[in-house]
C-alpha cells in the first residue's frame, strides 16, 4: 500500500468512527487513530495497517484497554 493510499484509509477511519461515536469529539477520534497508527506504522507489513487501526481505536473509545 503506497503512503497516499494509507493517508486516504488513515482519513476513511477517522470518518468511520466518526459516524460510529457521534457522542465524541472529532478530536478525541483522530487522537485515537492517530496514536493508534503511531502504534502500527514501524510494521513492514503495510496492507492491514488501517484495519488494525480501526480496530484498536474502536476498542479504545468504547474504553477498552488494548
Amino acid at each position: 500500500m503506497e503512503c497516499n493510499e494509507e493517508q486516504h484509509a488513515v482519513v476513511s477511519v477517522i470518518n468511520t468512527l466518526a459516524c460510529k461515536f457521534p457522542g465524541r469529539s472529532r478530536t478525541d477520534i483522530e487522537d485515537a487513530v492517530c496514536e493508534e497508527y503511531s502504534a502500527f506504522n514501524s510494521g513492514p507489513v503495510r496492507t492491514m495497517v488501517p484495519a488494525l487501526v480501526e480496530r484498536a481505536a474502536i476498542k479504545r473509545l468504547q474504553g477498552i484497554r488494548v
